[in-house]
């Protein structure tokens, strides 16, 4: 992956709440938010589980 494929990708994760950037003299260093990243895994749970779900329902109509 190039450095700027990556720079993308953390300036979106930053934009979402994910990241932050943190300045070290010329340097970036970037830091987990573990409030967003918990509130992000909560989030995708809830719709793992509606998939989940909806599957499930799918299943038993395909195989009734």
């Amino acid at each position: 992956m190039t450095r700027q494929a990556v720079s993308k990708h953390l300036r979106v994760l930053a934009q979402a709440g994910l990241v932050r950037d943190v300045k070290a003299g010329r340097e970036h260093l970037w830091e987990f938010e573990p409030a967003q990243l918990a509130e992000a895994l909560a989030s995708l749970q809830a719709i793992a589980e509606q998939w989940d779900r909806a599957l499930q329902r799918l299943k038993a109509a395909v195989e009734s």
